[in-house]
């Protein structure tokens, strides 16, 4: 976990002032990095940096980094988890043991795309080459790492988050990033909530000269499922060994690590992982009461596993003075509710541990989801009502029925919503393209995959690293390893769900070390009693912010549960950031 920052472009002038812009948006984002600071300037480009030590804690690991022969400098946010394998293949010499370092040579011998391909890791980085004057920008495969760009049509700015932005743009709402925001609960790469600014999705970079206009391209495209590489007796094993292999590598830290442990099937299996291994994380857990199902079975795995764990109360009363100063705190709008628990959970981490272990990725890699059961029966029938007008989609393919059948608001309660900024429907084949491109033939793959790389890759792992980012701490997730969930595509389907039963073979491969309980018990997802909690002690906060002014306000009323919570988190959001049409 760090914060990156640059600047490039014909109006980047020599003199103090470009200099000064990039400092001030890394001072914007210096939570992320309190270990150090550092910048770079060559001519057209200003590169910033804060880091937040945690693999090489010496001054030799301070980026921005510049290679021995001068023509390579990056700034880096991530890990590279088998930095050690890649550093032996490389051969050196190396002046610190950073894994910055290792991907700083890894680019310069194999070149980026190269060494991309090699990579296994979690990152977001800008690497100049002084020699062809060309910066190249790159994110990880499943988006665990942001980085988001300004361009105005001579200069590019670019940051590990929105807020360091803050200078370039006027805080102008983008219509069809808002529409996306109402449809999904979040706003999907390559949009942004602010206008002349953009995500880099993930898997994609940018490589562009001075007063380029950027243009991402894939570097990694996910591989399809195919039925036939694991099939045998021996999947448990190899599971384990995957597995065993992700958590591994994220146990490399030169500093200690914590474990967000829930209670479910996949923060227990990493614990159990751990333990194995011979770790013995602490464990903490985050309860909405007393008595919270997801803490009693959290405390029966830790009390196995012989793990140290402290169960992390949220207290009610507290939820109206902080809703309005956390939605802020994400840089556009978010209605997720489990980001409250995450940050309650990053609070308490603050000060204590740099580094946490969580499940995130297992039920998109396993198929853990409710909706995942008899889907293919499931989807056809939503088919049928999309085609019928009874829902949004028809006509989309059986992504774009999957993807629409899920949506908050609607695409006709979007638009009254929106009224006269209403831009048309965000999933319009022209603008869609990237989420619902999909090679999978049947509706488990097809969910899946749509998960994985929109929910996951734009609300999931946005949601962990702003909640974490904030007190400087970094989030792990071994079951978001590109390598586990490429062999899991070789798994037959009835492997993952089978009927009513989800993780299947997960569950079987840790039966041994977990209790039945833990195995056999449902999904339980992480979010907010919301419903309680706008009836209640966000009574007085909803009749405040709501009508939002931003938004039409006959379309504002008559919502409850999710809907409601989706306006008020806009509306509070939007006072925090002073948003504008």
């Amino acid at each position: 976990m760090c914060g990156i920052a640059g600047l490039l472009g014909l109006d980047v002038a020599p003199g103090p002032e470009p200099e000064d812009l990039v400092r001030q948006m890394i001072d914007l984002q210096s939570h992320r990095g309190p270990d150090g600071r550092g910048l770079f300037r060559d001519r057209q480009v200003v590169l910033g940096h804060c880091r937040l030590a945690i693999v090489g804690l010496g001054e030799a690991g301070r980026q921005p980094m510049t290679s021995r022969d001068g023509r390579w400098t990056i700034v880096f946010n991530g890990e590279v988890f088998n930095y050690p394998e890649l550093r032996e293949q490389l051969g050196g010499p190396f002046a610190s043991s950073t894994d910055t370092e290792v991907l700083l040579a890894a680019c310069a011998a194999w070149g980026v795309e190269g060494a991309l391909g090699r990579v296994a890791g979690m990152f977001a980085f800008a690497l100049w080459d002084a020699r062809e004057r060309v910066l190249t920008l790159a994110r990880d495969r499943y988006g665990e790492k942001p980085l988001v760009h300004f361009w105005d049509g001579r200069t590019l700015g670019f940051a590990s988050e929105m807020k360091a932005l803050a200078p370039l743009h006027d805080a102008t709402l983008d219509p069809v990033a808002v529409d996306a925001y109402l449809a999904l609960g979040y706003v999907p790469a390559p949009l942004a909530i602010f206008q002349r600014c953009a995500k880099l999705p993930a898997g994609h970079l940018l490589r562009l000269a001075p007063g380029e206009a950027p243009r991402p391209v894939r570097w990694w495209c996910p591989p399809r499922a195919s039925a036939t590489v694991n099939d045998g007796a021996g999947r448990q094993e190899a599971l384990r060994e995957q597995v065993a292999r992700a958590v591994g590598q994220r146990m490399r830290a030169d500093v200690p690590i914590a474990l967000c442990l829930s209670g479910g099937v996949d923060s227990s299996v990493i614990a159990a992982e751990c333990r194995r291994q011979g770790h013995r994380p602490e464990a903490f857990t985050i309860a909405f009461a007393k008595q919270d199902p997801g803490a009693l079975f959290a405390s029966k795995v830790a009390e196995g596993l012989d793990l140290r764990h402290e169960v992390i109360e949220i207290p009610e009363i507290r939820i109206a003075d902080e809703l309005v100063p956390l939605a802020g705190l994400y840089d556009e709008p978010f209605a997720d509710s489990s980001a409250v628990p995450s940050y309650v959970l990053a609070r308490a981490l603050a000060g204590r541990y740099k580094v946490v272990l969580n499940g995130d990725g297992g039920d998109e890699t396993f198929g853990g989801y409710r909706h995942y059961e008899w889907i293919a029966a499931k989807q056809a029938i939503k088919a049928m009502a999309a085609a019928a007008g009874l829902c949004d989609g028809a006509g989309s393919g059986p992504a774009g029925v999957y993807l629409q059948s899920k949506v908050t608001f609607r695409a006709a309660e979007r638009q009254q919503i929106l009224a006269e900024r209403a831009a048309g429907n965000v999933f319009a084949a022209e603008r869609s393209a990237l989420w619902l491109e999909t090679t999978e033939e049947n509706a488990l793959r097809r969910a899946l995959r749509t998960d994985r790389h929109l929910g996951l890759a734009n609300g999931l792992t946005y949601k962990m690293d702003i909640a974490l980012g904030a007190f400087g701490i970094e989030g792990r997730a071994p079951f978001l390893d590109h390598r586990l969930i490429e062999w899991t595509q070789g798994l037959a389907d009835g492997d993952l769900v089978c009927g009513s039963e989800k993780k299947v073979l997960l569950r079987a491969a840790y039966a041994r070390e977990l209790p039945a309980e833990v195995l056999a018990r449902p999904k339980q997802g992480f979010g907010a009693p919301i419903d309680r909690w706008l009836t209640g002690p966000l009574r007085e906060l909803r009749q405040a912010l709501l009508p939002c002014p931003l938004l039409a306000p006959g379309g504002q009323r008559g919502w409850s549960g999710q809907k409601l919570w989706t306006l008020l988190l806009f509306a509070a959001w939007a006072r925090q950031w002073r948003a504008k049409w």
